[in-house]
């Protein structure tokens, strides 16, 4: 688990919602990003993690505001390396596109200067610069994902899901590299995943998001040792064996209350129905979507 090293905010996020005809892929987001945070965006396939990241990098259109309180270059890693990278080019005109297309860089010896030392950051052989990407293992493809995003020196690193489609093993090594990277540059880190266990150990920060609503905010440490939502203590406890789990699970409710988890909440009881939906602040950086944030183990 990582600590934050700056407290400047670095993108200030107001009432963000993106939808589609009549469904909010995200609605109401309102967030305060950190210089040199590691935000964990954490939750099940089409809670809105994936378009959270693309607003943010301006790929995703969006209602609200998203500003960013200094000049910064943002680069994003894609969840699945083999169709992200183009497999009719080799490795070395891979890292140096982004070069040549956004940096403006004509000059061939810092060129190349460049790509061999994002290519040995990332942990390859130089050797690997004349290879195409069918060629290489799916770990090594990632890597080759990462250089290319780090050869621009990017202030705000997005990644989607980046260790996914890989095996265990090598996904450890991703997030150690990743670990690395954010410790030797000091860069923002906005990392996407369902995986609770990665989230712990990579970021600083987490949002738990479900159905384009942030449920829960708040330090990694704090969220993940003291979760205050039934919906973030039911990831928890999945991956957790040592999480009472007898009363942790997903209940079919009928309710007529406005908070978008209560269908399926193990605590949900009449008194939800009166509740407004919003978000609570329990202390400095920790905040809820749920009244009953103190009697979630009870």
């Amino acid at each position: 688990m990582l600590e934050c090293l700056e407290e400047k905010e670095i993108i200030s996020i107001k009432n963000l919602s993106v939808k589609y005809n009549n469904f909010y892929a995200l609605k109401d987001i309102n967030l305060s990003i950190k210089e040199r945070e590691v935000l964990g965006v954490c939750g099940e396939s089409g809670s809105g993690k994936t378009t959270f990241c693309k607003a943010i990098s301006g790929i995703e259109r969006y209602n609200g505001e998203i500003k960013f309180l200094k000049k910064s270059k943002i680069d994003f890693i894609f969840q699945d390396p083999s169709s992200s990278l183009n497999p009719r080019m080799k490795i070395y005109d891979i890292i140096q596109e982004p070069l040549i297309v956004r940096e403006k860089i004509k000059d061939k010896k810092i060129i190349n200067e460049k790509i061999n030392n994002a290519i040995l950051e990332v942990g390859l052989n130089s050797d690997l610069l004349e290879k195409y990407p069918h060629q290489l293992s799916g770990g090594q493809k990632q890597r080759v994902a990462i250089a290319r995003s780090l050869v621009t020196q990017p202030d705000i690193l997005i990644c989607d899901e980046i260790t996914s489609s890989l095996d265990i093993s090598v996904g450890a090594q991703i997030l150690n590299l990743l670990k690395d990277i954010y410790q030797k540059r000091k860069i923002t880190i906005i990392f996407v995943s369902h995986d609770i266990s990665a989230l712990y150990y990579i970021s600083t920060d987490i949002i738990i998001l479900y159905k384009g609503l942030i449920l829960e905010e708040g330090k990694t440490k704090d969220i993940i040792k003291n979760p205050k939502h039934p919906y973030t203590n039911i990831l928890i406890s999945s991956i957790l064996t040592t999480t009472k789990k007898e009363n942790i699970k997903i209940k079919n409710n009928t309710t007529k209350s406005k908070c978008i988890f209560s269908d399926k909440c193990y605590k949900y009881s009449k008194d939800c129905d009166n509740y407004e939906n919003q978000l609570i602040d329990i202390s400095n950086d920790h905040k809820v979507r749920c009244i009953k944030y103190e009697k979630i183990f009870n």
